[in-house]
């Protein structure tokens, strides 16, 4: 398991963004996160960030968008709670190149991403808002 933002681990952060303008204050090769959405502005952004070769994980909360998100190159697909285990499953079974990852308030919710068997963990101190 992947665990990102744990006080005894070094890590990557996460920027999260919400427009290409927005990408302009982060460093660079950062690695980028935001919801997935069919909106043209996020459609837009995605187009971009692929176009331009930045690494970006996506915020999913359906099988349907895990399975978009893997076929637009993210880097990581970020689940709820309540749709991680049927997500890392269809993950397993068509080899996604994306982790499976889950918001991690504390060590002590670390225990239900294990029992979930996701592939990584992310937590608050992981994440840094542009």
């Amino acid at each position: 398991m992947i665990l990102f933002g744990h006080p005894l681990i070094p890590s990557e952060k996460f920027y999260r963004i919400d427009s290409i303008e927005a990408l302009l204050h982060t460093p660079s090769n950062a690695m980028v996160v935001f919801p997935f959405s069919s909106h043209p502005h996020y459609l837009a952004l995605m187009h971009h960030l692929r176009t331009n070769h930045v690494r970006f994980a996506l915020e999913i909360e359906t099988i349907d968008q895990a399975i978009i998100g893997e076929n637009l190159r993210a880097h990581y697909l970020i689940v709820q709670p309540n749709t991680g285990e049927a997500i890392q499953k269809v993950a397993e079974h068509y080899l996604f190149d994306a982790k499976i990852l889950g918001y991690c308030a504390d060590e002590s919710s670390l225990e239900s991403l294990i029992a979930m068997r996701l592939d990584g963990a992310i937590f608050p101190d992981a994440l840094v808002s542009v």
